[in-house]
């Protein structure tokens, strides 16, 4: 899991310095072709790694700890904080930059025009990668490049992995702790899941109370990642029960629902807008969160979610044969994946 992870980053770097190089080259080339294109070229690829790669790196670690710590802070300060340190990058490149790769004018200095654009030129990119990455965490990964590219403006039928995440006596704790202190509860547990789901690639569909619906397209090993997913999950937990106990008297048991199948995809709204999953699978997926309470097991799964899937290593599989779910005229199949 950790190295899917590094590996997603290690590309988005690759990808965000390609575009910056691009970017910078192209700027070169058509504001300053006294230099000829292939000096241009070379003083814009230069000044874009110069100047580009601490910015990126600095958007990259917004993913890591330090960037959690970040976003827990109020909007306003996140900001202040990310454009002071992003303002002192690209002070420092530009510097650097201008030092060793541009050429300067007849007078023995660099034009105050050059440097004014390109200084504009860097924080506008740099805005819309903030921006870009902004909303992208606003909307979820995943479904940011759904919405960017219309791919769900029309409904579509596709075939959907649904993972179920409810925690086992929260009516008791919130009851115990009162409202607010349980909302920190539940957010202190989706920050715990973040890693593991995001090394899972997988996507958040919706938050409804204490519930957390999970999504991947449907295949044999999505369905062995996302089991992975709720292993490093439970793990997790496991491990930080103690500061649960002492900040919230408590630690977070889950019940977790597995099923697979098709479901019509779409966006849906207006002045707020989604993109929503209906049809019998997300019904049954409810209906087998529903019947968690039942079974004493890490995973409660349909047999489709499991087809064709070679369980992670320390699971087992224990068929429970067709089980009739409320709301159903047909019983399911269902299975329970345990810890060995």
């Amino acid at each position: 899991m950790v190295g899917l992870r590094v590996q997603r980053e290690i590309w988005n770097f690759v990808i965000l310095l390609l575009l910056t190089l691009s970017a910078s080259a192209l700027f070169a080339v058509v504001f300053y072709p006294e230099h000829g294109w292939l000096t241009a070229t070379f003083i814009g690829v230069a000044s874009g790694l110069t100047i580009g790669t601490p910015v990126i790196l600095w958007f990259l670690s917004l993913q890591s700890a330090l960037g959690r710590r970040l976003r827990r802070l109020p909007l306003a300060a996140n900001f202040a904080i990310s454009s002071t340190v992003i303002a002192s990058l690209l002070c420092a490149g530009h510097y650097l930059a201008y030092r060793f790769f541009w050429p300067v004018n007849p007078q023995g200095f660099l034009g105050a025009t050059m440097v004014s654009e390109s200084m504009l030129f860097s924080i506008l990119m740099s805005c819309a990668i903030s921006y870009s990455l902004e909303l992208r965490r606003l909307i979820g990964p995943g479904v940011f490049g759904a919405f960017l590219f219309g791919r769900y403006r029309y409904p579509r039928t596709e075939q959907r992995l649904l993972l179920l995440l409810d925690l086992v006596g929260s009516t008791a704790l919130a009851e115990r702790i009162g409202a607010e202190r349980f909302l920190d509860f539940i957010d202190r547990w989706i920050h715990d899941l973040t890693d593991p789901l995001m090394a899972a690639e997988g996507q958040i569909y919706r938050y409804i109370g204490d519930e957390i619906i999970l999504t991947w397209p449907y295949s044999p090993h999505a369905a062995e990642r996302a089991l992975v997913m709720v292993q490093a999950l439970t793990a997790r937990l496991a491990a930080n029960a103690e500061t649960y106990r002492r900040q919230f008297g408590e630690a977070p048991l889950m019940r977790v629902a597995m099923h697979a199948g098709s479901v019509v995809t779409g966006e849906v709204g207006d002045i707020k807008r989604e993109i929503t999953y209906l049809g019998d699978t997300v019904n049954t997926a409810a209906r087998i969160a529903g019947e968690c309470r039942q079974h004493q097991a890490l995973v409660l799964a349909s047999a489709d979610s499991l087809r064709g899937v070679v369980l992670p290593s320390g699971l087992s599989r224990h068929d429970l044969g067709a089980v009739p779910l409320r709301g159903r005229s047909e019983p399911v199949a269902l299975a329970l994946v345990r810890q060995q």
